[in-house]
């Protein structure tokens, strides 16, 4: 067999090397993501918790509550011991108005860190519009004034606690 030089026996062994490159590569990709998927419970994550929530908050901030939902949730597995990730995911259910999942982060939020006013302010909100259960409304609000100094969120709170009281039933918002 006789090999030919010029421009289109140029491109044919640039086709060819492409090719087999091409192929070796696919190869090797397939080949080096089962390894990874193998070892994936060992190795520490690529992404991590904060990088999740940062997304999570873009796209809470976008008005996308299904995604930041989607973010959180991966937070939450990679850190479910962090009460600010189950607070977040709890914003992003109440936004989508599914009050009793936001409850239950709520709740392993406050377990988790029992000193953080925020899950009390959150778990007045759904207690009330969620829930419509005025008494522990009042009660997370109530715990919540007790830890915040007076002054942004705490006139606030103390506004819809009047309410609740001379209404008896839904403030404005």
């Amino acid at each position: 067999m006789a090999i030919h030089s010029g421009p289109r026996s140029l491109v044919l062994a640039t086709f060819v090397a492409l090719t087999i490159g091409f192929l070796a590569g696919y190869w090797l990709a397939g080949h080096s993501e089962q390894v990874a998927l193998s070892t994936a419970s060992d190795a520490p994550h690529a992404v991590g918790p904060d990088d999740y929530a940062q997304l999570g908050m873009q796209s809470l901030e976008a008005g996308d509550f299904a995604t930041a939902e989607r973010y959180f949730r991966r937070a939450t597995e990679i850190a479910p011991e962090s009460a600010a990730v189950h607070t977040d995911l709890a914003v992003s259910l109440m936004y989508q108005r599914r009050w009793d999942e936001a409850h239950g982060e709520l709740e392993i939020a406050g377990q988790l860190a029992p000193e953080t006013p925020e899950v009390y302010f959150l778990q007045g909100i759904v207690y009330r519009d969620g829930m419509s259960d005025i008494s522990r409304a009042r009660e997370a609000w109530e715990r919540f004034l007790a830890m915040v100094p007076a002054g942004s969120q705490a006139d606030t709170v103390e506004a819809w606690l009047e309410g609740l009281g001379s209404a008896g039933g839904g403030t404005p918002r």
